[in-house]
């Protein structure tokens, strides 16, 4: 790291220092390697001197007390990424039957993972959707300015308490993160969380019915095809499958994922692997999504959006990592995950290790 005094290393350095005791899966020594504590103590200043000019620094409480904050808002905004959103706020279920209400504000495109939950009573994109009764508190997710601005335009009054806090930068394992934090806020054990650690999601009523109506198989397998980047975009999937379709072991494969994923599909379709298929890529919510990896005996996942839903089921799932994303920082031991990582883009990773991943889940499940 470049040299610095040591008061302005010390109040840089918090910003990739998880505030919990807890070890986090993290790449926070190379990021603190390559950072400038210059710019990032400049960027931690500027975003506590905007919340304490507008009067905020009374207002921050260091611990959720349940007596007291009957009534919580989660704002959580400016992270639009589905995977990001659904590590980051899992640890909701620390809270539930602790609190009177649990509301969320977050993006609106992000609303449709929560419509159903089973924790979150209001879900909203807009203050103005909200319950008009207020809040006792307000839990602000990070420091950034999407978030700052809800607060303080909406709920300036409102005691509040940082989830992230100045902490920002690093890759690292969210779901940890929240479940270390919210039981630290709360005074909760912090032993055992690693075996409850897990994104959640509930489908909703016409969700299950929609995917009911497949009348998927026992023993089916979804694959998730497409994704936004190429170096996280498996494109050996036919090689895949068609070492599965060998096995005789597989009845039907379910075709998942966006519209980036048609091309692909197209391909697997014109491929002829010798393996009925389920084409619903472009077809689906993310919730209906849900329901239909829950009905499947395995889901092979590239990292991205699907895979993070994927972990939302109980069924098992080979996912593909490469680069800097280690497995730790997306799996935590309470997944039923197993994990392969490409050196620099996940189609390093040799079909025939995705082939003999998906055999070893399938020969561990129970008959």
């Amino acid at each position: 790291m470049t040299a610095a005094p040591g008061l302005l290393a010390r109040y840089a350095g918090a910003t990739w220092t998880p505030p919990f005791p807890q070890a986090l899966p993290s790449n926070a020594t190379d990021y603190a390697a390559r950072a400038s504590p210059w710019q990032v103590a400049r960027r931690r200043a500027l975003r506590e001197l905007n919340l304490a000019l507008r009067g905020q620094g009374a207002l921050l409480r260091q611990h959720i007390d349940p007596a007291q904050h009957r009534r919580i808002l989660w704002i959580h905004q400016g992270t639009p990424q589905v995977g990001d959103s659904l590590m980051d706020l899992a640890a909701r279920v620390l809270l539930q039957g602790r609190v009177a209400r649990l509301d969320l504000l977050t993006d609106a495109h992000l609303l449709p993972l929560y419509r159903s939950d089973a924790v979150f009573s209001t879900v909203a994109s807009s203050a103005r959707e909200l319950p008009a009764d207020g809040y006792d508190l307000v839990m602000l997710h990070s420091m950034s300015s999407r978030s700052v601005r809800d607060k303080l335009r909406h709920f300036r009054r409102v005691p509040f308490v940082h989830v992230q806090g100045c902490y920002t930068g690093p890759e690292f394992n969210r779901t940890l993160f929240g479940f270390y934090r919210l039981a630290q806020l709360m005074g909760l054990p912090g032993a055992a969380l690693e075996a409850v650690a897990r994104p959640t999601m509930q489908a909703s009523h016409a969700a299950h019915a929609a995917i009911a109506a497949l009348a998927i198989p026992p023993g089916a397998i979804a694959v998730a095809l497409g994704g936004v980047r190429d170096w996280r975009t498996y494109t050996r999937w036919i090689d895949v499958l068609r070492g599965l379709a060998a096995t005789g072991r597989v009845p039907r494969v379910v075709l998942v994922g966006a519209d980036n994923g048609l091309a692909m599909r197209d391909a697997i379709v014109a491929a002829e692997i010798g393996l009925p298929l389920i084409d619903r890529v472009g077809r689906h919510s993310l919730p209906e999504v849900h329901e239909l990896i829950g009905r499947c005996a395995l889901a092979l996942c590239a990292d991205g959006g699907l895979l993070h839903v994927a972990h939302t089921t109980d069924t098992p799932v080979v996912a593909l990592f490469a680069g800097e994303i280690l497995p730790a920082y997306r799996v935590t031991s309470a997944n039923r995950t197993t994990s392969l990582h490409g050196a620099r883009q996940v189609d390093d990773i040799d079909p025939d290790a995705v082939l003999a991943a998906a055999l070893a889940c399938l020969n561990a499940a129970p008959r």
